[in-house]
């Protein structure tokens, strides 16, 4: 069994692979060259690739009195992203977010930088379009990501590095550097772990501050669930220790619960006493559950 070193996409290194099929080329005639294609198994993780090795055996030149040099070149497939390791979670972006990075990662691996540098910021555009994050252009939008609260301010410095950089390749066609690109993927696949992949992974498993309505709902028909049909209890009766994960946003979510139930919108409470503890300033809204 034939062994060589090569990089292996899965193992993010150079690794030893063995050569299971070779099929060799050469000439001496007008070119002189070498060429061999082999498929090869990473002997650490049995990962399976293509390489295309081409020397040149016309341009070879001598650095010893018995040694020669001969330039060559290397191509593995499938393509690659050296030292790039694949999103975790991918599978959580929306469709068209989840197509054009898919696409992003296409070009770059073909050495198709400018398309590469496109795509990451269409990325960013497909994300405000998804989130519903309105602006004038693309600049605009990316503040209103972090006012928002989807990103930090910080997030958002590093957004209009990868506005600055789709500008240039669509407008002066100028072609970023691979490690220009390797950085802006990063930033890209950042933002997309923070708004998408997180938010999912953490459902159920890590109690988080809730601060859209939605998720305050959501969490009192969670508790209901466990109370009887009749029982009446204030919001903090209801939540338990979970108040805690509402408390900054309350003044916010109880008036509208209150509207809502009112307006027939919730069926599952009804408004109860109205009370007023002894060391409370405001008077302490109940809901009896239906």
């Amino acid at each position: 069994m034939t062994k060589i070193r090569s990089y292996c996409r899965s193992c993010e290194q150079e690794t030893n692979h063995s050569v299971l099929a070779e099929k060799t080329e050469s000439s001496r005639e007008d070119y002189a060259f070498d060429q061999a294609y082999q498929i090869v198994e990473c002997l650490g993780c049995d990962t399976k690739s293509f390489r295309d090795v081409f020397e040149e055996v016309e341009h070879a030149y001598q650095i010893s009195e018995d040694e020669w040099e001969v330039p060559t070149s290397i191509t593995v497939y499938p393509r690659f992203i050296k030292g790039h390791r694949s999103l975790n979670g991918d599978y959580y972006l929306p469709s068209l977010v989840g197509r054009i990075y898919k696409e992003v990662l296409l070009a770059f691996q073909e050495g198709a930088l400018i398309l590469a540098g496109l795509g990451l910021r269409g990325t960013v555009e497909a994300v405000c379009n998804d989130l519903n994050i309105s602006g004038r252009n693309l600049e605009a939008r990316i503040s209103k990501l972090a006012t928002a609260g989807y990103i930090s301010r910080k997030d958002a410095e590093r957004l209009h590095g990868i506005r600055f950089m789709g500008n240039d390749a669509a407008h002066e066609i100028k072609k970023p550097k691979s490690e220009q690109l390797s950085v802006a993927l990063r930033i890209v696949e950042h933002l997309l772990s923070s708004v998408y992949i997180l938010e999912k992974e953490v459902q159920g498993n890590i109690e988080t501050l809730i601060t859209e309505f939605s998720g305050f709902v959501d969490l009192i028909k969670e508790k209901v669930k466990h109370l009887s049909s009749g029982d009446e209890l204030p919001i903090i009766g209801l939540l338990g220790r979970d108040i805690r994960r509402v408390k900054e946003s309350l003044p916010n979510l109880e008036p509208e619960l209150i509207s809502r139930i009112d307006g027939g919108e919730i069926s599952f409470l009804t408004k109860g006493k109205v009370d007023k503890y002894e060391n409370s300033r405001h008077d302490l809204q109940h809901y009896v559950v239906v």
